[in-house]
Formats: structure tokens, C-alpha cells, sequence
């Protein structure tokens, strides 16, 4: 698309915010048009990039990664990569499609001549992570207060490709709806098709302990609001924050209910958290940090068949 035609787009899209207006519709619109021109730039490289896991988390996955050379090259868009993982996770099939991204800039922008590029995505994790690890690299990838990142090792690969790029490219990163055009579609379809094809094992995830909540509420696990609280706690996943560090997600006993219902989530050491197990059920003792809540110590263990039968016998 030329640059008048480019123009042209943007101005029906102005004259369709005020057509709106007019009529009470501008909340439905106006994302979709700063999106809209957030990736407006004919001259701009623009990479679609997509994750896929079909059993999140630990089945296999894939990514795919989709180029459109803009205006100034003269070739048609052309999915560049995909490929498929043994046992993995969404976020890091996203996070993976973007690392190969930045490294099909660094080995393609001499060539090419191009000096901008748009990465686009529909992952809010890779979206917002790609501004914080700034922070995090200053902070030995973790977070203001401490708390490890997830997917440590994928972020250094990151970091390193974009200091190597930093005076050769200008790329961002781009938040976009989920198939919201051909090249979101098309790397959708392809790191789907990549996960059923799995030939590569993804170094560096950790599986952990998988189980279900017994609360069906689809209400993500919060961080634990730590103040030196002795919960009695149901743990149902886990997995390795960094080197040292476990995350673990558990129900929080509730005494009126007579169940395990609150989701949440903390963190410990190995040596504690390799003693935590799935259809358990524990006291343990908090830290008094909510921002980063950690478990410091087992008081008691029981099976959770036998726990919760004393609790329905007790009037």
C-alpha cells in the first residue's frame, strides 16, 4: 500500500470516529484506531509473531513467526519460521516467537536496508514484559521487590539480541487483538500446526507439579497477602522460579465453607518447596511481605482425604 493510500485509510478511519460519535459507539472504535495507527508506517517492516500450547501447560507447542516487507521491498509476506516443542508453555512459545524475531532482524536488516521494524503480537506477557526487563536486567531479572521472573533465561536471550541491535534497528513491540488481521491469522494457524509436529525440546522449562484447584471459579491465583499468617493450605502446581526459588499456587482453608476455596499463589526455597505435594494438605508460616509472599516453614503435614474427614465429622 502506497503512502495516499495509507493516508487515505487513516482519514476513513477519522471520519468514522466522528460518524460514531455522532451516535454513542466511539468506545468499539477508538482501540481500533490508535491500533490501527500504531502500525500505519508503510515503510515499516511489520512481523507477526504467535505462540501456541495445546496443553497448557506441558503439552506440546509451536510458534510462528510471519514477515511483511512493507512498501520499499519488493517481496510478498512470508511466514520465516515455525516450529514445534515436545513439553512446554504458552508464554514461552510467545516469548520464544519474538526471541526468533529479533534474531531474523539481526541476521536480514543489513540486507534488507530497512532500519525500522514492528513486532506484533496478541501476548499481553511478551507485550508488557518487553518494556519491564529493562528492570529487570538491572535488578538480576527480578522484579523492584525481588520476586524472581518467570522464563529468566528467555529474557537474557532477549536482552542480549537488543543491545546487539540497539544502533542497527529500531523495533518495537506492538499489542494487537487476536487475529485481528491475515498475519495475525496466519501465524496463528501456523504455530498451531507447529505444536502437532513437535520436533525440538524446549531447554529450560520445568513441568512441576500440575493438578487442579478443587474451586472451579476461573479466577486467577493472586499473590498471597503475607503478614506472618499460618495458613492451612492445599498446593495444586508449582514451578521453578529460578534456580533456587519454587512458585507454588494453593487453596486457602476456609473454616465457614468447611473447603478449600481462595486461590493464591507464593514462593519458596527448594528445600521447602521440595516438600510440598499435590493432595496434601499443610500449615505453614508466612513472611509479612505482600509483594513478594514467601513460605518460610512446614508447621504440620496430613493427607487431605484424612484432613478434611475430621473436619465434616467435627459439628
Amino acid at each position: 500500500m502506497g503512502t495516499r493510500g495509507a493516508l487515505g485509510r487513516v482519514a476513513g478511519t477519522i471520519n468514522l470516529l466522528k460518524r460514531s460519535k455522532s451516535i454513542g459507539t466511539t468506545t468499539s472504535v477508538v482501540p481500533f484506531f490508535f491500533w490501527s495507527m500504531a502500525v500505519f508506517d508503510p515503510h515499516a517492516v511489520k512481523i507477526h509473531i504467535d505462540g501456541n500450547c495445546w496443553k497448557n501447560p506441558g503439552g506440546s507447542g509451536g510458534l510462528g513467526v510471519r514477515v511483511d516487507y512493507g512498501c520499499d521491498v519488493d517481496r510478498g509476506p512470508e511466514v520465516v519460521e515455525y516450529r514445534g516443542y515436545f513439553e512446554t508453555n504458552n508464554q514461552r512459545m510467545e516469548l520464544r516467537a519474538c526471541i526468533f524475531a529479533h534474531e531474523w532482524i539481526d541476521e536480514n536488516t543489513d540486507d534488507l536496508g530497512a532500519r525500522r521494524f514492528i513486532i506484533l503480537t496478541d501476548s499481553s506477557y511478551v507485550y508488557g514484559g518487553y518494556s519491564w526487563v529493562i528492570g529487570w536486567a538491572q535488578n538480576g531479572y527480578a522484579t523492584s521487590v525481588g520476586r524472581p521472573i518467570k522464563n529468566p533465561a528467555l529474557w537474557k536471550d532477549l536482552m542480549t539480541l537488543r543491545r546487539r541491535l540497539y544502533r542497527r534497528a529500531r523495533i518495537e513491540v506492538k499489542l494487537i487483538p487476536r487475529r485481528s488481521d491475515e498475519g495475525a491469522k496466519e501465524v496463528d494457524r501456523t504455530a498451531k500446526a507447529a505444536g502437532n509436529l513437535p520436533s525440538y525440546v524446549d531447554y529450560g522449562f520445568k513441568k512441576g507439579k500440575i493438578g487442579r484447584p478443587k474451586n472451579n471459579s476461573k479466577k486467577s491465583a493472586q499473590l498471597y497477602p503475607a503478614a506472618g499468617q499460618t495458613p492451612i493450605i492445599r498446593p495444586y502446581k508449582s514451578d521453578m522460579a529460578s534456580r533456587d526459588v519454587q512458585l507454588f499456587k494453593f487453596e486457602v482453608w476456609d473454616d465457614s465453607r468447611k473447603l478449600f476455596f481462595d486461590k493464591f499463589q507464593a514462593y519458596t526455597d527448594n528445600a521447602i518447596g521440595n516438600e510440598l505435594h499435590r493432595q496434601n494438605v499443610y500449615q505453614v508460616r508466612m513472611n509479612d511481605f505482600p509483594k513478594y509472599p514467601q513460605i518460610l516453614e512446614i508447621l504440620w503435614s496430613r493427607k487431605e482425604r484424612d484432613f478434611v474427614a475430621q473436619w465434616i465429622a467435627t459439628p
